[in-house]
Order: structure tokens, then C-alpha cells, then sequence
């Protein structure tokens, strides 16, 4: 009786321990990561940081990112992902959860950064404060970049058209020292 439990309680362990190696321990971007997250962007360039927060009932949901089509990384439960693009304006695109997906306009200026924030309770990206961005950031383990997958940019503006979700009464939530707070991001 006893080589039986001990049996069941090796094999229940021993699958427990497969089924967690197989899930991501960081989120995986493809564009190149800025060094110092917490410097300014690249003269000429503004910062985008997309920021998945943790839910427990969404751990093993994986998010793809595209912006203009390309994709830029996959977010995991707890993480996130941060490039920086030229001027001009994005349209960030995320299909999670099912059959929907998450789509946006994003103005984008020279010199500023911005934090998006979406999770399982509220997934639809949002704009939040550069303390609250670089808070997570912080905490949350920086992500696995992939070289190679990220295409270069085209001209400034491409992408624009799409209909702009979120934020639609204009401003962006949050504002921030590092986040635009009289343009509408669309977030």
C-alpha cells in the first residue's frame, strides 16, 4: 500500500514538473530591446513598452504583438515587451483569448515613451503613468529577444487608418512625465 502511494505521489509529481517546463518563463520579443529602459528613447525615436499583468486564470494564455502587421513579441502571463520606432503613426494589434483580438492607433512623437498595460480582467490596452510602467518593468523579468524576426520600418505614418479602440474620448490615461497627456493615443 505504501509503494503505491509513494508511486502515485512520484508520478503525479513527475507530471506537474513536465506540464510547468513546457510554459514560458519570459516573454519573447523580436524587435531589439533598448539597454536602459529607464533612458530616454534614441533621438528621433519614441519608446513603446507593452505591459501584460499577472491573472492567474490566464497563465498559460501567450499574446502575439504585431505593430503594422509585423509581429514584435509574445507576452506572457507577468511580463513585458519594449522597442523603439520611429515617429509617427502605429497600429499595435494583439489577438489573445479566443477569437478576439485587440486593436489600435497609436500617435507616436520623438522623444517620448509609452506604457500600455493590458491583462486578463482588462484586456484591452490602456495608457498608464511612467511610474506605474516602470514599476513593472522592474518587476517583471525582462523579456527573451529573438534576433531576426523583427522587419525594419517604413515610413513614418504607416498603419494609420484603423479605427482607433480604447481611450476614444481623447487624452491618454495616465499621462506621466513620459507620456503624452494632451494627444489621443487611441489607448
Amino acid at each position: 500500500m505504501r509503494k503505491s502511494i509513494a508511486g502515485a505521489c512520484l508520478t503525479g509529481s513527475l507530471l506537474v514538473f513536465m506540464l510547468l517546463a513546457g510554459c514560458a518563463t519570459s516573454a519573447t520579443q523580436y524587435a531589439p530591446l533598448p539597454p536602459d529602459l529607464q533612458a530616454p528613447p534614441e533621438p528621433g525615436k519614441a519608446r513603446i513598452c507593452v505591459i501584460r499583468g499577472f491573472a492567474l486564470a490566464a497563465m498559460a494564455v501567450e499574446c502575439p504583438l504585431q505593430e503594422d502587421g509585423v509581429p514584435r513579441g509574445s507576452l506572457i502571463n507577468a511580463s513585458y515587451i519594449c522597442w523603439e520606432r520611429p515617429p509617427g503613426e502605429v497600429r499595435l494589434s494583439m489577438p489573445a483569448w479566443d477569437v478576439l483580438t485587440y486593436k489600435g492607433n497609436l500617435p507616436v512623437e520623438p522623444g517620448m515613451v509609452y506604457y500600455l498595460y493590458m491583462d486578463y480582467l482588462s484586456p484591452q490596452l490602456k495608457s498608464i503613468t511612467a511610474k506605474e510602467g516602470l514599476k513593472y518593468l522592474t518587476e517583471y523579468s525582462r523579456p527573451r529577444v529573438v534576433a531576426g524576426r523583427a522587419a525594419p520600418y517604413a515610413s513614418p505614418g504607416q498603419g494609420a487608418g484603423a479605427p482607433v479602440i480604447g481611450n476614444q474620448a481623447g487624452g491618454v490615461q495616465g499621462g506621466g512625465p513620459s507620456s503624452p497627456s494632451q494627444n489621443p493615443a487611441g489607448y
